[in-house]
């Protein structure tokens, strides 16, 4: 029986998730709840529909789909998220794409041709296949059994993982992963389970071990504003990188991506802004240099301008 998993998209052509052109899968599922992310169609293993009422029509569709969760009030289409199965029957029917649904799943042979289809473009310019999420590494084996197959192919290999799993899983997808991009959120155990849901305990031991085994590893941290930005912050991630092992390449400081509010509102849920704007290049440029001079020569410390 083929290996399926719980995906929410599947993006062809980035620039942004490992070298060269590369076609990024984005696993459904994640255990940890960090208050400024920009994924949240993502938490969530099962689907989840999208609504955006700027784009209704008001043509009645979808409540003869499913009048529990829809129905017309004043003119105006309202959904009834509480009761929402999220089958995606009303998204089928909907013309206007003001229901989506986000979710299906989807075998390793049904990823592995989609991503197939860019390998000459992988060739050209040095990219390849990037696991993504949510937490793609909670479904270990489908991503173990995928990586393997574009290994046989030459197509290059990259996840992006917060590490928040068991060490098991990681190892099952080593053998098959030339980077892996592990996220930092917070150096301070209780206020990272302030921010994210949960401590990070599981996560420093596991990219302890990740430094040590991976064939390379850039750390990222996601720089967010009152939160981790501080002279204080880069220090405590300075200790925590000084400690890695030799596998680290560097570590990256992430932007502030303010622009989600829109896919919350589309969720029916709330958005907690942190900032109505993205830390300018000379903010950033000194928060390297601040990191930067904490850990020496360990590895470069970067950001994406």
């Amino acid at each position: 029986m083929s290996l399926t998993a719980n995906l929410s998209y599947i993006s062809r052509g980035s620039f942004h998730d490992g070298t060269g052109v590369r076609t990024v899968v984005y696993f459904k599922g994640c255990g940890l709840r960090c208050l400024w992310c920009h994924n949240p169609e993502t938490f969530a293993k099962s689907a989840d529909v999208f609504y955006a009422p700027n784009k209704c029509i008001s043509c009645g569709r979808c409540i003869g789909i499913c009048p529990d969760c829809h129905k017309i009030s004043g003119g105006k289409h309202v959904y009834d998220r509480e009761k929402c199965t999220q089958c995606g029957r009303c998204a089928e029917v909907c013309p206007s794409g003001a229901l989506a649904l986000c979710g299906e799943r989807k075998t390793v042979e049904e990823v592995f041709s989609i991503v197939k289809k860019d390998s000459h473009y992988y060739e050209a310019s040095g990219g390849g296949v990037t696991l993504s999420g949510g937490e793609c590494l909670l479904q270990a084996e489908f991503c173990a059994a995928l990586l393997k197959k574009c290994r046989t192919e030459n197509i290059g290999t990259a996840i992006e993982t917060a590490l928040f799993c068991p060490y098991d899983n990681v190892e099952k997808v080593l053998p098959y992963t030339d980077l892996i991009y592990a996220d930092l959120k917070l150096a301070d155990g209780e206020k990272h389970r302030r921010y994210t849901g949960k401590g990070n305990e599981v996560i420093l031991q596991n990219l302890l071990r990740v430094s040590q085994k991976a064939k390379c590893l850039i750390v990222r941290i996601p720089v967010i504003p009152t939160v981790n930005d501080g002279e204080e912050d880069m220090t405590a991630f300075g200790e925590i990188v000084k400690g890695l092992g030799d596998r680290l390449a560097g570590v990256e400081l992430l932007k502030y991506n303010y622009l989600a509010a829109s896919k919350y509102q589309s969720l029916g849920k709330e958005y907690p802004s942190f900032a109505d704007r993205a830390q300018t290049r000379e903010e950033m440029q000194r928060l390297c240099t601040l990191l930067q001079k904490e850990i020496g020569s360990k590895c470069e410390v970067f950001f994406r301008s």
